[in-house]
C-alpha cells in the first residue's frame, strides 16, 4: 500500500463523518453527542476534526440518525446486548400468551410512521401524526422484562418545496435492540406528504402522549396571530411535578414527559411561573418566564368593591380564599357588606382563577400573563366543578 494511502488510512481510522446528502438537520446527533458532532452554516452536521471515539459506543452514536447519514470508519459493535440483561422469571408463560396473537395493525402503522390525519382548515392545514404507544409483542421483550409502553421517539419536521418530511426514531438503546428481532419494528421512520400549496410557514409540536401536531399555514394572517389551543410541556421538563401540583384546573398529569390536556388547560400560565426548568411554552410558543417563589404574586382583594358575593371562594381550588367580617372593624367605613374576601397567602398560587369570576374586579392577581381565550375550556371547569 502507498504510504500516502497509508497515512489516509491511519488518520481516517476511528472516526465519525455525516454524509450531507442524507442530513435532514434534525441536530439529533449534536444534541445527544455536542463532542462529536456540530451544526454548520450550510444547515448540515458535520463531526468535529478531532473528536473521541471510545466515549460512546459507536453503535449507539450511528444510530441516533434517523437517515443512516453518520459513518464510521472502524467495526461497529453489536447492538445492545439484550443478552447481558437478567432474565425474568416465568417469562415464557408470559411469551405464549402473546404469541399466536394478532399484530395491531394500528401500532404497526405508527412505527412505519403511516398514522396521520390532513384536515384543511381556514388559513392552515392541520396534519396530526400518532407515534407508537406500544412495545411489539416480540419474545425478547418478556424474556428480559422490557417495558410495554413505547417510550417516547424523538422527531424531526421540515418543510422544503412542497413536501412535508416528519421523522421519528427510538434512543432507549435497549429498546431499539428490539428492533433487531422483529421484520415489522422499525428503529426509525420518515414520511414525506407533498402539498400542492402555496406555505407560508409552519409550527408543529410533539406532546408526550405520542402525538406530532403540524400546522401549514397558507395565510400570512393566520400565522401571525396563530395560537395553539393550550400551553405545552417541551422535553426539557425533568418530571419534578411541581406544574401537576399547582395547575388549577388538573390539566397536567405526569409520564416520561409531563403532559398538558389541551382540553382542560385554560392558559393560565401558572404551571410556567412555577417550572425551575423553563420547560413549559405558551399557546404562541413562547417560553413562560419562571418566577423566583418569594416573588410570586398572590390574589389581592380591594375590599371596598367587594360584595362579599363568594364566587372567589367557591372557584378557588386550593381553598386559599375565605370570608371576613367587617362587623366591629371599625378602620371600615359603612360597607356595602359586612363580609369580603380574605387570601390566604400560602395557599394562593397565583392562578387567576378568582380574578376571572369576580364581576366586580374586586380581586387580582398582579402578574403580567394573562387569560387570552379563556373560552368554553373555563366555562366547563366552572360549570363540571361548581
Amino acid at each position: 500500500m502507498a504510504e500516502s494511502a497509508i497515512q489516509e488510512t491511519v488518520q481516517k481510522a476511528e472516526k465519525f463523518w455525516v454524509v450531507p446528502e442524507l442530513c435532514i438537520a434534525c441536530d439529533a446527533c449534536c444534541q445527544d453527542f455536542p463532542e462529536v458532532f456540530y451544526m454548520g452554516d450550510d444547515a448540515k452536521a458535520h463531526a468535529l476534526d478531532a473528536h473521541p471515539v471510545d466515549l460512546y459506543n459507536a453503535r449507539t452514536v450511528v444510530d441516533v440518525c434517523p437517515t443512516a447519514a453518520i459513518e464510521y470508519s472502524g467495526e461497529l459493535p453489536p447492538a445492545e446486548d439484550l443478552s447481558k440483561l437478567d432474565e425474568v422469571p416465568g417469562w415464557e408463560l408470559d411469551w405464549s400468551r402473546w404469541r399466536g396473537v394478532e399484530e395491531d395493525a394500528v401500532e404497526r402503522d405508527r412505527r412505519y410512521g403511516r398514522d396521520y390525519a390532513v384536515s384543511e382548515r381556514e388559513g392552515h392545514i392541520h396534519i396530526a401524526f400518532h407515534f407508537p404507544t406500544r412495545v411489539p409483542a416480540v419474545r425478547d421483550r418478556f424474556k428480559y422484562g422490557l417495558p410495554e409502553d413505547m417510550p417516547l421517539y424523538k422527531s424531526h419536521v421540515q418543510f422544503e418545496g412542497n413536501d412535508l418530511l416528519v421523522a421519528g426514531w427510538l434512543t432507549d438503546p435497549k429498546v431499539r435492540a428490539l428492533t433487531h428481532t422483529s421484520s415489522s419494528f422499525p428503529a426509525q421512520f420518515m414520511t414525506t406528504l407533498e402539498f400542492k400549496r402555496d406555505i407560508v410557514g409552519y409550527a408543529s409540536r410533539y406532546d408526550a402522549h405520542g402525538e406530532l401536531e403540524v400546522v401549514l399555514f397558507t395565510d400570512e394572517v393566520v400565522m401571525e396571530t396563530w395560537k395553539w389551543k393550550s400551553h405545552f410541556i417541551t422535553d426539557k421538563c425533568t418530571a419534578c411535578t411541581i406544574c401537576e401540583r399547582v395547575c388549577p384546573t388538573n390539566a397536567i398529569t405526569s409520564g416520561e414527559i409531563f403532559f398538558i390536556d389541551p382540553d382542560l388547560c385554560i392558559n393560565c400560565s401558572v404551571c410556567g411561573v412555577y417550572c425551575p426548568f423553563d420547560a413549559i411554552d405558551d399557546n404562541r410558543d413562547v417560553t413562560v418566564q419562571r418566577i423566583k417563589a418569594k416573588k410570586i404574586p398572590k390574589a389581592v382583594v380591594h375590599e371596598d368593591m367587594c360584595t362579599g358575593c363568594e364566587f372567589c371562594v367557591d372557584v378557588c381550588p386550593f381553598d386559599a380564599i375565605v370570608m371576613r367580617s367587617l362587623v366591629g372593624e371599625v378602620d371600615h367605613p359603612l360597607p356595602q357588606t359586612s363580609m369580603v374576601a380574605e387570601v390566604l397567602p400560602k395557599q394562593c398560587v397565583s392562578c387567576k382563577l378568582c380574578e376571572q369570576v369576580c364581576i366586580k374586579d374586586a380581586i387580582e392577581v398582579p402578574r403580567q400573563h394573562q387569560f387570552e381565550n379563556i373560552g368554553m375550556s373555563f366555562m366547563s371547569y366552572i360549570t363540571d366543578n361548581h
